[in-house]
Parts: structure tokens; sequence; C-alpha cells
């Protein structure tokens, strides 16, 4: 029954939406996977300040995403109390944004004080210089990195990593078309090698179509929504 005391334009609060992924390990549909035992959480691509480039570089962009950005991140932290973050490459934009970057950083460390920070490509300038940043990390049979470059994976690892920001698209047929992120799963049949490239977490990420890395590998792919995380058949 509706309760005539409630106003048609009021959206109810959602539990958060996610799906176990492999054994432990869980994508949440705000776009950060977390392992329930080891108890790391990991989000890629940030892309913090991209709106700050953009507006030097010339553009007319609103000053919107940062804030978004550290909203979504802090509420995935008080939902699943990670042990350690994993800030896997491109934490910020550019240069451009150093000083709200390195506040925002700051605080982040005061929330999980184990941050491990991946460097990308667009790491780079005060931010870089100010806190300790590596190229790779290594966990209990999982091997991050960025992507940008290659990097040797130890054995008996999963390879996880960000930079292509995965994304798959929809269509009605009548016009209509949605466009979510996705994590991409890849195993090689030849090797077992085992490859996951993680959704970008920038909410001015547009997306990309996922091109498998192995010939003849198989592909996973699970896409990303505050009110759904499922796989695409």
């Amino acid at each position: 029954m509706v309760d005539p005391a409630e106003k048609s334009t009021q959206v109810r609060e959602r539990a958060p939406a996610f799906a176990e992924v492999a054994d432990g390990v869980l994508l949440d549909g705000r776009l950060a996977l977390f392992h329930n035992e080891q108890k790391w959480m990991a989000v890629s691509d940030l892309h913090f300040g991209y709106e700050v480039s953009r507006r030097q570089d010339g553009g007319l962009w609103p000053m919107w995403g940062m804030d978004t950005i550290e909203n979504r991140l802090r509420e995935l932290i008080e939902s699943f109390q990670p042990e350690q973050l994993i800030l896997l490459g491109d934490i910020v934009d550019s240069a451009a944004a150093a000083p709200e970057a390195i506040e925002w950083m700051t605080r982040i460390f005061d929330l999980c004080p184990d941050l491990v920070l991946i460097a990308g490509n667009h790491d780079r300038g005060a931010v870089k210089r100010k806190f300790p940043f590596v190229s790779s990390h290594q966990v209990d049979g999982f091997f991050f990195h960025h992507g940008h470059q290659n990097e040797p994976v130890p054995d008996a690892c999963v390879e996880i990593t960000g930079h292509y920001h995965p994304s798959v698209s929809f269509a009605d047929g009548a016009g209509t078309r949605l466009r979510l992120p996705t994590l991409a799963m890849e195993r090689c049949p030849e090797t077992s090698l085992e490859k996951w490239t993680m959704p970008a977490f920038s909410p001015w990420a547009g997306g990309y179509r996922y091109s498998a890395q192995f010939p003849s590998g198989e592909v996973r792919q699970f896409a990303c929504s505050l009110q759904r995380v499922f796989e695409i058949e």
C-alpha cells in the first residue's frame, strides 16, 4: 500500500548491490573489489581532479566530481572496513588539482592507514612527490599494477589491473542506450593465466568496449550499477 504521506518523488534507500565474482571476492556496484578473508579493497582510475584539468586546458567544465569520488570511497570504507585499501593507478588526473588531491588523500589515510598507492600514467607532480607510490603490489594470490606498462606477474597470481576503463553498452532498439562500467575477467586456456581489469571509479569515465588480451581466452564481464551487479551473458 502506498503511504499517503510519502512524496511521489521520494527515492527509497537501497542496499548496496554486489556479486561474488570469485571465491571470497565481492564486486560492489560502487566500483570496488573486496576480499572477504584477506580484507583488502581495491579501486582503480579515480582521476581525482579531472574537472580541474579540463578547466586548465580551457574547457568550461562544471566543478563536479571530486566530492563524488571522496564520498563514494568513504561509503565503501565504512561498509567493508578494509584492513588494506589499494588504489590501482590514475589516482589523480593530472598535476592541476594537486592541493585538493593532497588534502583528500590525507583524509583517506586517516580512514585506512594501510593505503597502497600504485602509480598510473596520470599520477605525477606534487602528489607523487608527497606520497609513497609503488609500481605494483602483491598479496596472497593476487598481483596488482595499473596496466599501462608490462609487469612480470608472479606464478600462481591473478593479475589485477585498471587503465582500460572496460564498459558495456545496452540498447533497446528504439533509441535508448545505456553504458555501464564492467569488471573484465579473462583466463588463458593454454597457460591458466588469469587477468582481471577493474572498472574506472571516476564519474567522468565513459568507458570502452573490452578487447581480449589473450587471443583464445575466455572473457567474463560483470556490469556494475548501484541497483544491480550482473554477469553479461
